[in-house]
């Protein structure tokens, strides 16, 4: 290895490195409006945004396929933003847009009432994997869909990290469990249309367009070389979580989170 480093490497190096500088194509999150566009779904089908945060999934679901949408999250400043955002969306849209207090497992419609159920960027958080996704098949009509983005932990997580990464950022260790995920999937009702592994095509994307996992290393960096710097001027809790934040961003690109984007459907 030694007789590699010093000799062959260095004359295929420059080569190797302008190969690695060419992109790979990595898909971004617009592939699961693609998957809904692929619904046809007739206007006025009635969806579910788990997990909606300040609404802008909601919104878009509205404006581009013209779906009614339940917006719940289990947070109130989210739907109070998401609220307020609704002022500014034009009327055709923000009518068919509502907010609502709920859970991943506590879904506030009838049973058999929706025709997709949306979830992205949630599940880590869910206190049960099981219950949620029975849930949406409860809510879900014969041959509605759920379309759902999992971020998953791999074996490339040391322990010692997650134990450190997982509580600062309110994440359950079995939601992000691919044995868990699997197993919660196999017994809820639903049928596996696909699955989708996305490793770090988002990150690579988000990094191509806009340098966001770079900037996350940065300041990795500089959180931990001055971390007094920050704690002084924030507190104790506001830079555990930015620092988890970072690393979250980081350990996606270095394959230690993966995501997936399940299809599913109730028979």
């Amino acid at each position: 290895m030694a007789s590699f480093l010093h000799d062959a490497h260095p004359r295929l190096e420059d080569a190797f490195v302008a190969m690695l500088d060419e992109s790979l194509a990595p898909r971004d999150p617009s592939m699961m409006l693609a998957t809904v566009r692929s619904f046809d779904l007739p206007p006025d089908s009635m969806a579910v945004d788990v997990g909606c945060g300040e609404g802008a999934h909601a919104f878009r679901l509205a404006a581009h396929f013209g779906l009614r949408v339940l917006g719940i999250d289990p947070v109130q400043r989210h739907l109070d933003l998401a609220r307020e955002a609704r002022r500014s969306e034009p009327e055709v849209v923000a009518s068919r847009v509502s907010f609502e207090r709920g859970t991943a497992d506590r879904i506030p419609l009838r049973d058999a009432s929706v025709d997709l159920v949306w979830c992205r960027d949630t599940l880590a958080h869910a206190p049960s994997l099981a219950s949620a996704f029975r849930e949406f098949a409860r809510v879900l009509r014969p041959g509605g869909r759920a379309l759902v983005h999992q971020v998953l932990a791999t074996d490339l997580l040391a322990p010692e990290e997650a134990d450190w990464l997982f509580p600062v950022l309110g994440v359950v260790p079995a939601s992000v469990d691919l044995d868990t995920t699997e197993g919660a999937i196999a017994h809820c009702g639903l049928v596996v249309d696909a699955s989708v592994d996305l490793g770090s095509e988002w990150g690579e994307h988000e990094e191509e367009t806009s340098g966001r996992a770079s900037r996350a290393l940065l300041q990795v960096a500089r959180l931990q070389r001055d971390p007094e710097r920050y704690r002084a001027a924030f507190g104790d809790a506001a830079y555990d979580v930015m620092l988890g934040e970072c690393l979250w961003q980081v350990y996606g690109m270095l394959g230690k989170l993966t995501s997936r984007v399940h299809l599913l459907r109730r028979p």
